[in-house]
């Protein structure tokens, strides 16, 4: 059951990412963060209204807050990496993210990686690097090459650690009260920051948007949150990570040639191919 959430909460994160990319050139990165986690809050609200557990200890808040924060950075950071490079060529970075995942929850949840599971992140991770070792004659210049490269490689970074903290704040709350109070939280954030920039305009921008794209945009984040807060009840935060990232990446390479015309070359599918078998491995783990 665990497993099967997972992969229905990372085709959702899937396809989050590429209404993310069709929106990235409609406002500043900011702004259209700010839409996608405000316009989350009245619908996991109603869900955490209807669950009636909320809060049900202290020590939920120290965990809850430093995910909001990492959570808000990083999906700025996200739509400034899609702004700066290609879709197909900045998302496979996040198959970075297991290995930062695994190495979070040693130390976080006593949560040590198997052989198996080493396995399969490493299958993930080295096919997102073959899929970007075209880009130069030097393989660590090929990594840095894309501008929006650093950035998305920040965000599997902050992910991967907010899922982490995510984790640990679960067991102080449910998972429809953290998601709401997670959204809340991290969009307040940024609303403080921008504001605090002058950039309170931008809103405006970001909300002239399609409103189909919109629509897409919040309601595939509250599918791929909330599924992904019930598979964090059974999976480790590594098999989560891969999870996404892989099926994330072969999303980005499918997604990228049908809405944006990139190209589909012998190196993705490839990298695709690996990435496929590490996720197969996480299934006899």
């Amino acid at each position: 059951m665990g497993f099967t959430i997972g992969v229905a909460a990372a085709f959702c994160w899937a396809a989050l990412d590429v209404v993310r990319k069709a929106l990235s050139d409609k406002a500043s990165p900011a702004a259209l963060a700010v839409i996608l986690l405000i316009g989350q809050v009245p619908f996991l609200g109603l869900w955490a209204a209807l669950d009636q557990t909320w809060v049900v200890s202290i020590g939920y808040w120290v965990p809850a807050v430093a995910s909001m924060a990492m959570n808000a950075l990083a999906n700025v950071l996200f739509m400034r990496s899609l702004q700066l490079s290609p879709m197909s060529r900045t998302v496979p970075f996040l198959a970075l993210s297991p290995v930062f995942g695994a190495l979070v929850a040693i130390p976080l949840l006593r949560e040590v990686p198997g052989l198996l599971h080493l396995g399969g992140i490493g299958l993930v991770v080295f096919g997102a690097l073959v899929l970007n070792s075209d880009l130069s004659e030097s393989w660590w210049r090929s990594v840095f090459k894309e501008k929006g490269a650093p950035h998305m490689i920040a965000v599997a970074f902050l992910w991967s650690g907010s899922v982490a903290l995510d984790k640990l704040a679960l067991p102080h709350a449910s998972p429809a009260s953290h998601a709401f109070l997670l959204t809340a939280g991290s969009g307040l954030m940024l609303v403080a920051w921008v504001g605090f920039r002058g950039e309170l305009g931008d809103l405006q921008a970001a909300w002239r948007a399609p409103k189909s794209l919109l629509a897409a945009l919040i309601g595939f984040a509250i599918a791929a949150l909330a599924l992904q807060m019930f598979a964090l009840g059974w999976l480790w935060i590594a098999v989560v990570e891969t999870l996404k990232r892989g099926i994330g990446v072969l999303g980005s390479i499918a997604f990228g040639r049908l809405f944006f015309s990139e190209p589909i070359t012998h190196r993705k599918l490839l990298a695709g191919s690996l990435m496929v078998a590490g996720t197969a491995l996480l299934v006899l783990t």
